[in-house]
């Protein structure tokens, strides 16, 4: 109903309380205004504090991952969440480096997804399919964008370096073998990764943009598969500068095997664990659904990781009351 046409019972001289009203009310959420975020704005200043790099946007310990355990019951190295920091950083689109990590474990190779056409296919083909739409899909947005390939089984390998050439990583993504992994050496993976970035550094991390960003995609398909790890001062810099970003696509069993159910939950709450900034996304995909899912998570990651919004606040419709359209691959 429209205001002019509520009878106005309101005693003189309440205009100004009418516009406070007014200003007060939410407004409707939109892919602009996401969950309402621009209205939680003022209600979000209460809790900035003070860090090192500058201030920052401080959640709730309340929302930190807890610590997670291994299928047999004994704790797994990782870790210890502190609270929760995200720092506020001016929302530019600034060049990335992009560390592509694709897992060559054996059950990478298992027919269980379902394609396109309804037969069976394996994750490892539709993982290389979809990397290749993302690089070359970045490259059209910016052709700044850099771009490395990391295959991971027992250790890392360094496929190719950093190039803003699509058909340079493409080349080194296909004709590779998967192997049978006994276990998941991350902290190799970010020593690697340290050797071959440097982290940039600005005077004002709230208002002088960055000359780059790094983030590091992995594309893990293990189920409960212990890492190893044990974070050092080096990793626990890296995971907590505001310029690197750690996004996670977890493929899992799923309901398929039973006994793994659990084991996979708790492989995804370590990888949650590892984000203190609250900025990285996370998605898992089960391999008893349909292959598209995992091209719609790729997509979602097509978004620059400085403008995009925290992943519990990211819509992905026009308005809050709109249907969820049929799943499609949107790359």
């Amino acid at each position: 109903m429209e205001r002019g046409c509520v009878m106005d019972t309101s005693e003189p001289g309440s205009a100004a309380e009418e516009e406070e009203e007014k200003a007060s009310e939410p407004r409707p959420r939109t892919r602009s205004n996401p969950e309402g975020a621009e209205d939680r704005a003022l209600s979000a200043q209460a809790s900035v504090g003070n860090r090192s790099e500058g201030e920052g946007e401080a959640a709730s310990a309340d929302d930190s991952p807890q610590g997670t355990a291994a299928p047999d019951g004994t704790a797994w190295p990782g870790p210890v969440p502190p609270t929760e920091v995200q720092v506020k950083t001016p929302r530019v689109n600034c060049p990335e480096k992009v560390i592509i990590c694709l897992d060559l474990a054996e059950e990478m190779a298992l027919p269980k997804l379902e394609s396109f056409n309804g037969s069976k296919t394996n994750a490892l083909n539709i993982s290389q399919k979809m990397i290749e739409m993302f690089v070359r899909t970045k490259h059209k947005i910016d052709k700044c964008h850099e771009f490395a390939l990391v295959v991971v089984n027992n250790d890392a390998t360094w496929l190719s370096g950093f190039t803003s050439d699509p058909r340079e990583v493409c080349s080194c993504l296909y004709d590779l073998e998967t192997v049978v992994c006994k276990s998941f050496n991350l902290e190799g993976l970010f020593n690697l990764i340290q050797q071959k970035i440097e982290l940039p550094v600005t005077e004002n991390v709230q208002t002088i943009p960055p000359p780059y960003v790094v983030r590091t995609i992995l594309v893990f398909g293990r189920p409960g598969c212990q890492p190893q790890f044990s974070m050092s001062e080096h990793m626990k810099k890296m995971l907590q500068c505001p310029y690197f970003f750690f996004d996670v696509v977890y493929i899992h069993n799923g309901a398929d095997e039973k006994d793994d159910e659990t084991s996979w939950k708790e492989m995804y709450t370590f990888f949650s664990s590892l984000d203190t900034k609250g900025t990285n996304y996370k998605y898992e995909v089960s391999l008893t659904g349909p292959a598209v899912e995992l091209h719609n998570c790729m997509a979602k990651l097509l978004a620059h990781p400085l403008q995009r919004p925290f992943q519990t606040h990211a819509a992905y419709s026009l308005l809050e009351e709109d249907e969820p359209p049929e799943i499609e691959a949107t790359v």
